[in-house]
Order: structure tokens, then sequence, then C-alpha cells
């Protein structure tokens, strides 16, 4: 992580936070349930959480959430806060078209039906058979009717009609879960980045092929590396206008330059959450509206 001293902010707190145990997190499933009902339904069996302050659907808990019934039944789903991110920053609608490339196990395609008040239509795709079973299981457990999924690499998904909006939320090297696993503590290495970064610009190229104009594309990784997140969102700069999300929560503006190569000051417009900012794991996002 070194390389990465000079643009994270608190470095040595977030050197800190990164060798600490990360939290349980869970999104309470508002089409089954709703945020009293569940709080008061962990009060009663003496499990303690907080509320997270950015959003009122999303508790830290101090328990293994996956075991609870209350979790088999579908009324929260277990997941990282700030996995909650990028479905707030695409900001589905109810009757929206969306389109969600990268979909397995399918905790924000979950959350963004809830968005949509479970009508319109979400496709999502994911390239991986087993993951395809996750996303399968956690769709149906959570109730999400407005769900069609398939299976298929995102790069070549058929162009016969287009999305309103739609979610990149790309493989990546993964540096921002490194609570959760011990081998990336000191990063990834330069070999993956580079190589996984161009998968990550041929999916994000295929977005703005599927999105309407007008729409919305967000891309995200839950990585570091700017190789993954600044440099390939500048190559769309001419695609669309990068907007800055609206989103109520603690965050590092997006890097306009990366060692002494200038990318623009549009990429401030991207937001950078690290692990000792929200007690959390990290992620990168960019919302582009799309040009004509």
């Amino acid at each position: 992580m070194e390389r990465y001293r000079n643009i994270i902010p608190e470095f040595k707190r977030f050197k800190k936070v990164i060798h600490s145990p990360q939290p349980y997190d869970i999104r309470i499933n508002t089409i089954k349930a709703n945020v009293p009902e569940i709080k008061s339904l962990l009060t009663q069996t003496g499990f303690s959480f907080e509320q997270r302050d950015w959003n009122n659907e999303f508790l830290k808990v101090d328990f293994e959430p996956g075991k609870s019934i209350l979790h088999w039944i579908g009324k929260y789903h277990v997941q990282e806060s700030v996995s909650g991110i990028p479905p707030l920053a695409l900001n589905p609608i109810p009757y929206d078209r969306v389109l969600d490339m990268c979909a397995a196990p399918g905790s924000k395609t979950s959350q963004m039906s809830v968005l949509m008040e479970n009508t319109g239509e979400i496709l999502a795709n994911d390239i991986s058979k087993n993951r395809i079973r996750s996303l399968l299981s956690n769709v149906s457990r959570l109730g999400c009717v407005n769900v069609q999924v398939l299976e298929r690499d995102g790069r070549n998904i058929p162009e016969k009609s287009k999305f309103d909006r739609v979610l990149v939320d790309a493989p990546c090297s993964a540096e921002g879960n490194a609570r959760k696993n011990n081998d990336l503590l000191n990063g990834a290495d330069t070999e993956t980045i580079t190589r996984i970064s161009e998968l990550q610009t041929s999916l994000l190229k295929k977005a703005f092929r599927l999105c309407k104009t007008g729409g919305t594309v967000v891309y995200s990784t839950c990585t570091f590396a700017p190789e993954e997140n600044e440099i390939v969102v500048s190559k769309f700069l001419n695609h669309g206008k990068l907007e800055k999300p609206d989103l109520n929560l603690p965050h590092s503006l997006g890097l306009s330059e990366w060692n002494d190569k200038k990318l623009g000051k549009e990429l401030e417009n991207c937001i950078r959450v690290y692990p000792h900012q929200l007690d959390s794991g990290g992620i990168f996002v960019a919302k582009f509206k799309k040009m004509s």
C-alpha cells in the first residue's frame, strides 16, 4: 500500500484500520420488511447494532448475520456498507430499465430493485456460472421480481436495446478488501493491475454502447489503484459528462493526476472511500451522463 501514501489522507490511520477486522453490515430489505421492524427484532433477540449515518437501511452489527433466520427469509441482506454506494450513485427510479453488467452475487442488483420499488426491469448479468447460482438465490430470497438474469461475458451483451442506466461494478484487484484478505495488505501486484485494467476498459466501453443518450453509467471498483480507477475513467471523458454523485458521506475526491501524469480536473468528480473513513472496505465510484 506504500505506493498510495501520498494520495490516501491520514495514511497512518488507514494502515491501522486495514489491519483490524472488518465489521459485519446488513442492509434491511424494504421489499419484505421495514427499518423499525428489524431494529425491534434485533433488540428483542439481544443483538447490538449501529445505524450507518449516511443510510438508515444499513446497520453495522456485532453478530454473524448470515446465520439468522431474518437473513434466510429475506428480511435483510448481508452486504458490506460501501457496496451500497454504487447503486445510490446510479440512483435508478421506478420503471427504469437497468443493466447490472457484473451482477453476482446480487447485493447491488437487489438494492437497485428496492430503489426501483420492484418495478421496471433489471438485467443482472454475470460471466460465472457458479456466481450466477448465488445471484439467482439472492434475488429470489429477497423477493426481487423485476430482475432477469443473464449469463454472458459483459463485453458480449447484445446491443438490440438500450438501458436508462448501466452499472459496471467491474472485476478488480480488490485492494479495498484488505481487511478481509491479508494477502492484499501490501497491495496488489502491478502485473495484475495492468492486466485487469484492460478488461475494465472494455467493459466500460460496452456500457456506453448499451446506455441510452442522456442515460447514466456508473463505474465502480473496490480497489485503490488509479490505473483501474481514474485512468480507466479518463479514457471516456468524450463519451459522457462526469458528475459528482449526490451522496452525503465521508469520502475523498478522485485524483486529477497520478505519478506526474495529468488526468484532468473532471476526475475530481469521482469519489474514493477508504476503510478508515467509513469503518468499512474501500470503493471507487465514477458517474457519467452519456452524451450523444
